[in-house]
């Protein structure tokens, strides 16, 4: 196996330069989530793990690259999380599955969905565009609006435009996130449910 100066393997290197990169990340996270994305810099983020800007600098060049390599965890976890939340769902059943699994990733990762929040609405290019816009969720809608669809053609769900109907259930559930984002004790149970009723009647077969 081939070393390293001062005997440490390569592996070993590796595995050390990621749990390092994962604990940058994660106090970046705690960060935006506490003090919003302007309020968070490389010097806060170097405090809360407990090194020196340069070990920042040395993972992540600049700022931006951080933030990328924040919502690109951000971005998995979600994407793990809710396929395994609706794994074996069916058309019928879509909209309560899809609207209660999203109801309780914000409960179970609050941090994760306030962070990603502030990065969407501040995170902007030198020409102060938003790095993140509209196709950023372009294939998740184009799932809802697919498999509700399905629902309408089995004849599970109602008469509806599926595609603006996939938009109101996300636009809903980003309402929800900007009321948690002002309220941390929002007691999300009730208002997931509330929100499983209504769509479910504007979805139903009648």
């Amino acid at each position: 196996m081939r070393t390293k100066p001062g005997g440490g393997t390569r592996g070993e290197a590796t595995f050390t330069r990621r749990k390092r990169r994962d604990q940058l990340v994660d106090c970046t996270i705690d960060a935006i989530a506490e003090l919003g994305f302007q309020g968070t810099s490389v010097a806060e983020v170097a405090r809360r793990a407990g090194v020196s800007k340069g070990v920042v600098t040395y993972h992540f060049a600049a700022k931006d690259d951080l933030i990328f390599a924040v919502v690109a965890t951000i971005f998995d976890s979600i994407k793990e999380s809710l396929e395994a939340a609706l794994r074996g769902t069916s058309p019928a059943t879509f909209v309560a599955d899809y609207i209660n699994a999203w109801v309780d990733y914000y409960g179970t990762h609050t941090r994760y969905v306030l962070a990603v929040g502030e990065i969407w609405g501040n995170f902007r290019d030198e020409g102060g565009h938003h790095h993140f816009g509209p196709q950023a969720v372009a294939g998740e809608l184009g799932v809802v609006q697919h498999v509700l669809e399905l629902g309408q053609a089995e004849g599970s769900l109602g008469e509806f435009d599926a595609r603006v109907m996939a938009i109101t259930i996300k636009a809903a559930l980003d309402a929800l996130l900007v009321q948690l984002a002002s309220d941390p004790g929002l007691e999300l149970e009730p208002y997931g449910a509330e929100l499983v009723r209504v769509f479910e009647r504007a979805t139903r077969k009648e």
